[in-house]
């Protein structure tokens, strides 16, 4: 007999175990990871007969349980999928982990070329660089086909025709429709993209046809701002924007920020919810630069959102839930940065004007990348892995025009289909700054009353999914306009 509250109690301790794990492994304190270990532990999460129950019970539930079941039912198809992935995950992260490269007999640890990659200026070396990081993922590459195939087949076993329709119907996101929408938005932007983006890599000498990713990453790093976001004030910044919302981050003792540099850590900061609401854990190794600041200020959107959930509240609607809703309060901070008030606020720099047209140019980038990558992922999970390293290329070079490496086909790639949720989250981050906006005034981040009004929203996780929240707020539903004119505003 399936015993729902245990099963509930087994979900709430696997996702505090597995982010404990991948805080260790990403945070550089332990080289293995063992997700396996933690699946050990709940064995009924690993089965079958769990899954097709709670399916069951979400067709004679109440609406407000039917809602918490659907949220467990994603959730229990999820470690269903992991357990049977559960040992090649722990082998491609451990790999990742312990993996180094050799340029030019400078030995470097794979997770950190990457920002050796982006800070080289260098044309030549950055390349040798990015071709060791190829040639260095083929064994990667190895371990993820062997999961994708098996998370392809098992999609079919249960019942689905491919991954596609099953996590359309876990998630319950039209992918197509979504894919139509950004499809639009790509086609009115497109003169736009390839304009700003051309003039960014003509700076390199390249035409943006020419261009390769390691350019891309190098221009977007945007080295010509570091002298306004030092390595030492990242996190100052952070603390003294939230201080202007009426929240004080030293004195939140469940938000614990993780500033140890550690030769392996990712120096790509993350949050990792070990106990939410009362141990959260933001992690980040200050490099300096813009994209360190953006990428802080995102995880501390997720740290503020999980650490503010009233405890109170179901274990499914503190864990689980539309993650669209969680990326559009990261968002929220995240661009901050391309806020001209906050800029001359916090960082008073000279060439503002030139550093909120890069800021867009990069934001415009981003959403069309990610529309591109749904394309993409679209065709793989619906057609499978055979030839799918040709279309990756193809798919991204049509959306983004310049080269990208047919190997990345599987290392650019989330489950789930995580790439859906970020172009939600957009298009409902910029609706709702609009509102704050209305609501507050234009210096929303200082004034807090916008505090009250975001700790409202982050006191219910994930109970609604993101229609709904937007739904909540007075709009219609989701809407991609006010993304498309903010961005063709700050750069025509």
């Amino acid at each position: 007999m399936i015993d729902l509250e245990q099963i509930r109690r087994d979900v709430e301790a696997c996702e505090r175990g597995m982010n404990e794990e991948y805080y260790l492994n990403w945070s550089g304190q332990k080289d293995d990871l063992d997700t396996a270990s933690v699946l050990d532990k709940c064995p009924s999460l690993g089965e079958r007969e769990t899954v097709d129950h709670i399916s069951a019970r979400r067709q004679i539930a109440e609406p407000e349980e039917e809602r918490k079941l659907k949220y467990l039912h994603g959730v229990t198809v999820g470690f269903y999928l992991a357990s049977l992935v559960k040992d090649l995950n722990d082998a491609k992260e451990t790999e990742e982990a312990k993996l180094t490269i050799d340029v030019d007999g400078e030995e470097m640890a794979y997770r950190m070329s990457r920002v050796h990659m982006v800070n080289e200026d260098d044309r030549a070396k950055r390349h040798a660089i990015h071709d060791a990081r190829i040639k260095a993922s083929h064994g990667l590459n190895k371990i993820l086909v062997e999961r994708w195939g098996k998370l392809h087949n098992t999609a079919v076993d249960l019942g689905y025709n491919n991954y596609t329709m099953l996590y359309r119907n876990l998630k319950g996101i039209n992918f197509t429709s979504l894919l139509n929408e950004i499809k639009e938005f790509k086609q009115r932007t497109d003169k736009l993209y390839r304009e700003k983006m051309g003039e960014m890599t003509d700076s390199l000498g390249v035409s943006l046809e020419e261009a390769e990713k390691h350019d891309i990453s190098h221009l977007l790093r945007a080295k010509q701002f570091d002298p306004h976001f030092k390595k030492g004030n990242s996190l100052p910044a952070l603390k003294e924007t939230l201080k202007g919302l009426g929240i004080d981050l030293d004195s939140q003792k469940n938000i614990i920020v993780d500033i140890e540099e550690r030769e392996k850590k990712t120096p790509r900061a993350f949050c990792a919810p070990l106990d939410i609401p009362s141990k959260i854990m933001l992690v980040t190794m200050p490099q300096g630069g813009y994209s360190d600041y953006s990428s802080l200020f995102h995880e501390a959107g997720h740290a503020e959102h999980l650490g503010n959930v009233n405890p109170d509240e179901p274990m499914e609607f503190k864990y689980l839930g539309d993650n669209s809703v969680t990326e559009s309060f990261a968002f929220t901070f995240d661009y901050l940065l391309t806020d001209r008030n906050w800029v001359n606020e916090f960082i008073k720099m000279p060439n503002v004007d030139e550093y909120i047209h890069h800021a867009f140019v990069e934001k415009l980038f981003f959403v069309r990348r990610y529309g591109s990558k749904l394309e993409y992922e679209m065709k793989l999970h619906t057609d499978g892995l055979p030839g799918m390293d040709q279309v990756y290329k193809s798919v991204m070079e049509d959306g983004m025009v310049f080269k990208h490496p047919r190997e990345r086909y599987l290392l650019d790639l989330d489950d789930g289909f995580y790439c859906s949720q970020y172009l939600r989250a957009w298009i409902f981050h910029a609706q709702m700054i609009d509102l704050m906006k209305e609501k507050f005034g234009e210096k929303w981040f200082l004034n807090t009353k916008s505090g009250n009004y975001l700790t409202d929203l982050w006191s219910v996780g994930q109970k609604y999914d993101v229609v709904e929240l937007a739904q909540n707020e007075g709009f219609q539903g989701l809407d991609i306009e006010p993304l498309t004119e903010e961005i063709i505003a700050n750069l025509e």
